[in-house]
């Protein structure tokens, strides 16, 4: 399945670069090693794949091992017709759809599914804490940091106030670094002249700055003791060190056991319908249960349910005809375009826009670029007789005003909008087999390796013009 487009000259248009394993240390490779692999396929060269048992006809042949190395892993998903997605519920297969590829999203969670850790820590009283939990303290104490600012200006300025009013200064001056009690000189008096700063919560982080180094330890001396974990523990003033006997370490455990037990896990992997006919039709690795059959559909089965009705039913009785231009093919072209380039594809519906493109995933970096899908008619006359052509699904994005919002929204962040567009082929470009009398194609007698070949994606890129920094 290939689409055919003209590239631009960002950089959205080859892969991402991949970083050296021996460039990344600390976080950086503990998160290379939980989510990078790409795909949830195992290729051969994954590190994630157990070494093949060498034989004899192996290593002449290498060739008849390869392909029983690769592994393609089976999950499965429900579709839910209320909420037009698929929920991934076991936790081995969210883990995989997740941690290789970043596809889908946790209910109850920023991003990944995390609620059963955070309410085990809630329980245990455990020092480590998620992304969200770290997140909120930042906002807390960055919002009493901001009432603490301002009453230290309000103080300040009352301050100066009464010395310009007494003519006098406070009868306790405060001492300067050197340890001098220095007057105040009332023609250079300003209310920042008794202005006490609190303290920053966010001042020993390094943003933007290069991480710092930790220089390695020497070895130790062949000769030298062997240290105990009760000598390599930091010992506090007061602080007694008790180890644990056998009984206490056995009620512990028994404890954070019977925590995991009274924990329900309550949260599912919510995938997008593009994310899941992605992974169902392209890859092979998600089977999905419809609960109106109680069956496993093949993927081209699968498709009827995820076009776009033409009312706002649920579900439609009726399997429908497949239209070129239907908003979710439309919007599958463009996300199997990005994905087949090696770009990490998440909705971008928090930045006004339709999808993100992440150079490896979130858990590396934030994105780059945000894109804008726009749909371009080659038969205008199917335009105006289609469902969708009137929509303002299609008119709206193309709009000046829409693009502006978009623009503002994104340059606040530092993103690139990319405008993809996505030109419909017409229903006569398919083969008459498909095509039905009314208009539409055969779901049951096309494949979408013949539809995804049609489509053109183009794409341009766009910067905020602003006068006062381009008057040049």
């Amino acid at each position: 399945m290939s689409l055919q487009g003209t590239p631009v000259r960002q950089q959205t248009s080859s892969a991402p670069a991949i970083v050296p394993r021996q460039m990344l240390g600390g976080k950086s490779a503990s998160n290379q090693k939980k989510y990078g692999t790409p795909l949830p396929v195992l290729l051969p060269s994954s590190p994630l794949l157990s070494p093949s048992r060498n034989t004899f006809l192996g290593s002449y042949i290498p060739s008849l091992l390869s392909r029983e190395r690769i592994e393609i892993p089976q999950c499965v998903g429900v579709y839910d017709a209320t909420t037009r997605s698929v929920w991934v519920t076991r936790r081995d297969h969210i883990d995989i759809l997740f941690r290789r590829g970043f596809f889908g999203k946790g209910t109850l969670s920023r991003s990944e599914p995390t609620w059963r850790e955070r309410r085990l820590g809630d329980l245990k009283s455990g020092d480590g804490l998620t992304a969200e939990q770290v997140r909120e303290k930042r906002r807390i104490e960055r919002k009493q940091f901001k009432i603490d600012r301002a009453a230290a200006m309000l103080s300040a300025a009352k301050a100066a106030e009464a010395v310009l009013t007494s003519g006098q200064t406070p009868s306790l001056e405060a001492k300067s670094e050197d340890g001098s009690s220095g007057g105040v000189d009332l023609t250079t008096l300003t209310p920042q002249t008794f202005l006490v700063r609190p303290t920053r919560p966010d001042t020993n982080r390094n943003r933007g700055r290069k991480a710092f180094k930790r220089t390695p330890k020497p070895p130790l001396p062949a000769d030298a003791p062997q240290p105990t974990p009760s000598s390599l523990a930091p010992i506090r003033p007061g602080v007694e060190i008790v180890d644990l006997g056998p009984d206490e370490q056995q009620d512990e455990e028994d404890e954070e056991d019977l925590a995991e037990e009274l924990v329900e896990d309550m949260e599912h992997l919510q995938l997008a319908l593009e994310e899941a006919w992605f992974l169902a039709s392209a890859l092979g690795v998600l089977k999905i249960y419809d609960p109106l059959t109680n069956t496993y559909p093949p993927p081209s089965a699968i498709l009827p349910l995820f076009l776009t009705p033409f009312s706002p039913g649920l579900h439609p009785v009726v399997p429908l005809p497949v239209r070129p231009d239907d908003p979710f093919l439309v919007s599958y072209v463009a996300y199997h375009h990005f994905r087949s380039l090696g770009w990490v594809v998440k909705p971008g519906i928090k930045f006004a826009c339709d999808w993100l493109l992440y150079r490896r995933g979130p858990a590396f970096s934030h994105s780059a670029f945000s894109c804008v899908v726009i749909p371009v008619y080659s038969d205008l006359e199917e335009q105006a007789e289609s469902p969708y052509g009137k929509e303002d699904w299609y008119v709206e994005r193309c709009s000046w005003k829409w693009m502006n919002t978009i623009m503002r929204v994104n340059s606040l962040v530092q993103k690139t909008v990319i405008l993809v567009y996505v030109t419909i082929p017409s229903t006569s470009a398919f083969p008459p087999a498909t095509q039905l009398s009314g208009g539409g194609l055969d779901w049951r007698k096309i494949n979408m390796s013949g539809i995804l070949s049609r489509y053109t994606v183009r794409e341009a890129a766009l910067t905020r013009f602003s006068p006062a920094r381009r008057r040049d």
